[in-house]
Parts: C-alpha cells; sequence; structure tokens
C-alpha cells in the first residue's frame, strides 16, 4: 500500500503542498465559522433572521468554493456542494419550523427551487453524487416543510412530477441508480402513508390505487 501510494504521488513535497494542505486549510476554515457562528448564536449577538441569512450565505459559500475548485479537485467539490446544498435544505426549514419567519408555502417552493439547482449541477458537472443528493433531497422536501396536515392528493403528485423528472435525468445520464433510489423513497412514503392513516376515517381506495397503479 505504502509503495502504491508512493508510486501515485512521486513528489511527496509538491502533494502536501498543493494537496493536503489546502483541504485541511478548507476544513479548518469551515470548522473555524461554524463555531463562531454557534458562538455567536449563544451569547444572542444574532437574530433569528441573521442566524437565517448566515446560513444561506454559509450555503452560498461552499457551492462558490467549489464551483472554483471543480477542475483541480473535482471529487472534493462535490463533497463541498454536498454540504451547501444540505445546509440549504435545513435552513430553509429551520426558517419555517424554528423560527416561523416564511410560510409553509414559500418553504416548500424555496426547496424544489434548491432540488432543480442540484439537478442542474450534477448534470452541468456530470456527478451522479449531485445527481444522488438531489435525488434524496427532493424526496425528503415533503416531510421538511410538512405540519402533519399534509393533504395526500398534493403529496403524491408531488411525488409523480418529482420522479417524472429523475426518470428523465436517469435516461439522458445514465444513471439508472435514480431509478431505484425514487423507486425505494416512493413506495417507503407510500406504505408508511397508508400505515398512518387514523381509524375511524373514511380510507380513500379509489385515489389509493390511483397513485399505486402510477407508482408502478
Amino acid at each position: 500500500m505504502v509503495c502504491k501510494w508512493l508510486h501515485d504521488n512521486p513528489d511527496i513535497e509538491k502533494f502536501i503542498g498543493e494537496n493536503l494542505v489546502n483541504k485541511i486549510g478548507i476544513a479548518v476554515l469551515v470548522l473555524g465559522i461554524a463555531f463562531f457562528v454557534k458562538y455567536a448564536i449563544d451569547q444572542e449577538w444574532i437574530n433569528k433572521v441573521g442566524r437565517v441569512c448566515i446560513g444561506l450565505f454559509c450555503g452560498i459559500i461552499l457551492t462558490g468554493l467549489a464551483h472554483r475548485l471543480r477542475k483541480n479537485y473535482h471529487s472534493f467539490s462535490s463533497v463541498l456542494i454536498g454540504g451547501g446544498l444540505t445546509v440549504f435544505y435545513f435552513t430553509i426549514a429551520f426558517a419555517f419550523h424554528q423560527y416561523q419567519l416564511i410560510s409553509q408555502s414559500a418553504a416548500f417552493g424555496s426547496m424544489v427551487i434548491i432540488t432543480v439547482f442540484a439537478v442542474l449541477l450534477s448534470v452541468l458537472y456530470n456527478r451522479i453524487e449531485l445527481g444522488m443528493l438531489a435525488t434524496i433531497g427532493g424526496f425528503i422536501t415533503p416531510f421538511l416543510v410538512s405540519t402533519g396536515e399534509g393533504n395526500y392528493v398534493v403529496l403524491f403528485t408531488y411525488l409523480c412530477i418529482l420522479n417524472a423528472g429523475l426518470i428523465i435525468l436517469a435516461y439522458y445520464k445514465r444513471w439508472r441508480i435514480l431509478n431505484f433510489i425514487a423507486f425505494v423513497f416512493t413506495w417507503i412514503i407510500y406504505l408508511l402513508w397508508i400505515f398512518t392513516q387514523r381509524g375511524g376515517v373514511i380510507f380513500p381506495y379509489r385515489g389509493a390505487f390511483i397513485f399505486a397503479a402510477v407508482f408502478t
């Protein structure tokens, strides 16, 4: 293993100076910002709006940094973009659930835009990891903005639209794994919905059958 590593990296000084140190520096910078923001929040230096703005700003920084590093650090840039998108998702979720700064429709619409953005990045960078992240993000979006009183017709219609888009993406890029992930998540959500129906409520057999046929 050591011999192989030395063979792949003959110039150790160059590897440490141009590769390892840069990654460590980026990691330290991100962690330093995170600890500072946490300390500022604990000391109540930043109000709710400021916290959401900082979250969005950090997501933009990670995404922008990934874009600059995409040529020399292809895999690492994908990790940064994944981190930036994750920050976006959870910042919007906190703005809706925790701070009540935006409405449910605004939060849902924002997350749909983030998912579309992730899909576009996966196509632009030709990275299946970003496509998988976009797929998972698209399926968790309804849960991140859920209030427990959702309409199953709206939920399943959204899933139909999402699946249609993912089928096109998987066919266009030949990323078959996206079809598998979408199929699994769709049926998990569908079965959870069936099992969580409360007693005493008339079960919508017709709608359940129609959407089951579509999902199949």
